[in-house]
């Protein structure tokens, strides 16, 4: 049962979260990555984003400045309540210490907002996904190993019961 559960999550769609407070530049990054086959769902503040976090996104492109909690905080929260989402910090802010901050915090990676973020947004989420199904191959092959080798004993136990107790009755 867990085995078909494993391949179902694995065929769908990426949930990835936009949470930026410029509405204009939200869309254009939310419609790119609807364009590119994701289910996207865009928030305009931390708070917002936090309060869908049980939807348990794949990823989540976070702009630093926002209006209440900044991303980190953002971050911070969405750890403690145990999310798995990657981060990938979406920015236009230059200084090196915000970058590290947040790498420090668990960020997968920081994108400066230019006339390239779209694209590498969609470069770093493909990476992302393509890690996580790796992962989520590896635990199906490792249930499926164990599956395989639980029949084994089970054959294994019920020929020795049949050998036993043919041996007992030719006696």
């Amino acid at each position: 049962m867990q085995i078909l559960q494993t391949i179902r999550d694995m065929a769908k769609k990426a949930l990835i979260f936009i949470v930026e407070d410029d509405n204009f530049y939200n869309q254009v990054i939310s419609i790119y990555l609807k364009t590119k086959g994701f289910d996207v769902h865009s928030f305009l503040s931390g708070e917002d984003c936090l309060e869908k976090i049980s939807l348990h996104p794949d990823v989540i492109l976070l702009d630093f400045m926002l209006p209440g909690i900044n991303g980190l905080e953002v971050m911070k929260r969405m750890r403690a309540n145990n999310s798995k989402a990657e981060v990938i910090i979406l920015s236009g802010q230059t200084d090196i210490k915000i970058a590290l901050e947040a790498f420090h915090e668990g960020a997968y990676d920081y994108i400066m907002k230019d006339h390239h973020a779209k694209e590498n947004a969609l470069n770093k989420i493909d990476q992302i996904m393509r890690y996580k199904k790796i992962c989520k191959e590896k635990e199906l092959y490792k249930k499926s190993i164990i599956v395989i080798l639980v029949i084994l004993v089970i054959s294994w136990i019920v020929l020795l019961v049949v050998y036993e107790t043919q041996k007992s009755t030719a006696i």
